[in-house]
């Protein structure tokens, strides 16, 4: 059995030359894409290099005159957008669940993505179709960050997923309870030990002790 499907003309559509060139014109603008929201389904390279590229499939389905849809197939080999200006860049690669967007060129940039960037032909004569998108980042991730960078202020927090931080503030950096004043003066508020030799900066002894005005010898670990 052939399976069918509903168009999409309303009732209106046909009742006039009017409407029916609207109802054309709709739907002509209907294949032009643009943008699209996107589900990373697999993420190939990435890391210190190259940005990655990855599979997608678009999260808004498609339907029929009466709202019967039909899931997109997945789109292979989407080059990621990445915060990179020279050999300077931002590597925050995404991972498989994120939910992001999906910008769309208006012409095949397969040929160009082949030549690494090198000015190129279109590869073909499709236009604004999903095959030629770059993705570019989150935008409905529902995961809350643990590894993140906080710019809103006051001040700078960069945090990891091990508790480690480094916040900056009115008196100084904060590097995991050590505070580092804009002068120099360091304060923490645990003790301090130096290697090799474990000395504690608290709890050392020194060694050569005599009485009277003399200088001490070195300190040693207690």
């Amino acid at each position: 059995m052939t399976e069918g499907y509903f168009g999409q003309r309303g009732i209106t559509d046909s009742t006039s030359e009017t409407n029916a060139i609207q109802f054309l014109i709709r739907q002509a603008l209907g294949e032009v894409r643009t943008g699209i929201p996107v589900k990373i389904i697999a993420v190939h390279g990435g890391g210190v290099g190259a940005a990655p590229t990855v599979d997608v499939q678009p999260v808004v389905t498609q339907i029929d005159g009466q709202g019967n849809q039909t899931p997109h197939g997945i789109i292979y080999g989407i080059p990621v957008s990445r915060s990179q200006g020279g050999a300077s860049g931002i590597i925050m690669d995404p991972v498989v669940g994120d939910v992001g967007h999906m910008v769309i060129s208006d012409r095949d940039t397969s040929a160009l993505r082949s030549n690494e960037g090198d000015q190129s032909n279109p590869g073909s004569f499709r236009m604004h179709d999903p095959a030629d998108g770059v993705y570019h980042g989150a935008m409905l991730n529902p995961v809350t960050p643990n590894r993140y960078v906080n710019m809103n202020g006051p001040g700078i927090t960069i945090a990891d997923e091990f508790g480690n931080t480094i916040i900056t503030g009115a008196a100084g950096i904060l590097i995991n309870g050590v505070l580092i004043t804009r002068e120099g003066k360091i304060t923490a508020p645990d003790d301090v030990i130096a290697n090799p030799g474990n000395i504690s900066l608290v709890h050392h002894v020194n060694t050569g002790v005599i009485s009277g005005g003399d200088d001490s010898g070195p300190p040693k670990a207690s």
